[in-house]
């Protein structure tokens, strides 16, 4: 283990755990998917490109700082090659401490559809916690123009689909907190497909979402988007119009 191993030990660690997690949820195949978590104001882990998630390994996680700059690659191993999207989502979100971009399959599933339902309140946990889903127009992967894509909605929520290509979540807290994100979301596609087959699926009211903010202050979170972006939970699924 090397110095910058040893000084970051405790969040490769966690990297690492997660991207095992993200495998055990079939929510990433063969070396798709990527994962990144913030360990300074201008620096971040990430994973490698053509790396297993499942087999990911302390010894293959990279670090750079926000513009590209290499700090840290293991031997034969360099950053995933959509590294341009984490770094620019972090540099326009100060206050995000993880990324994790997969592939889960209903959620995938939504992203090809592209019929905005995701953006809909459908239950209290993602309203408060993650906002409305959003979706990122389809670029080509890898491409300057799919990070450029995150510019026209990455302070409105901390949800996102990409359209014909996966989903990416955000947090205020850790790479852990991140999959959780994704998967609670995911498990929440999940109902609305059971809802549509058993009828029209349910949205929350506007007058209960707009409860949602007493939620958040008992519960000492912060409201999903950028700080300051919305007054009110109602504002941001556009209730408040």
């Amino acid at each position: 283990m090397n110095e910058f191993q040893k000084k970051y030990q405790k969040e490769i660690e966690e990297l690492v755990n997660a991207c095992h997690r993200c495998a055990e949820l079939n929510y990433v195949t063969s070396s798709g998917g990527n994962l990144s978590l913030r360990i300074g104001e201008d620096l971040m882990l990430i994973t490698p490109t053509k790396t297993l998630k499942r087999t990911m390994r302390f010894e293959d996680i990279c670090a750079i700082k926000l513009d590209g700059e290499e700090v840290y690659f293991p031997e034969g191993k360099k950053p995933t090659g959509e590294w341009k999207f984490h770094t620019r989502i972090m540099r326009r979100r100060p206050d995000i401490r993880a990324i994790v971009h997969a592939h889960p399959p209903i959620l995938t599933g939504f992203a090809i559809a592209n019929d905005g339902t995701m953006e809909k309140p459908f239950l209290p946990e993602p309203i408060i916690e993650v906002g409305p889903i959003l979706t990122v127009p389809y670029e080509t992967p890898l491409s300057e123009a799919l990070s450029e894509r995150f510019d026209e909605v990455i302070e409105q929520s901390n949800g996102f689909l990409m359209e014909n290509h996966g989903a990416l979540f955000c947090s205020f807290t850790g790479i852990e907190d991140a999959v959780e994100l994704l998967n609670m979301t995911e498990c929440m596609a999940e109902s609305i497909l059971v809802a549509r087959l058993l009828g029209n699926p349910k949205t929350i009211t506007k007058e209960y979402v707009e409860e949602m903010d007493w939620v958040i202050k008992e519960r000492n979170l912060k409201v999903p988007g950028v700080e300051g972006k919305f007054r009110s939970v109602g504002e941001m699924y556009h209730l408040s119009e």
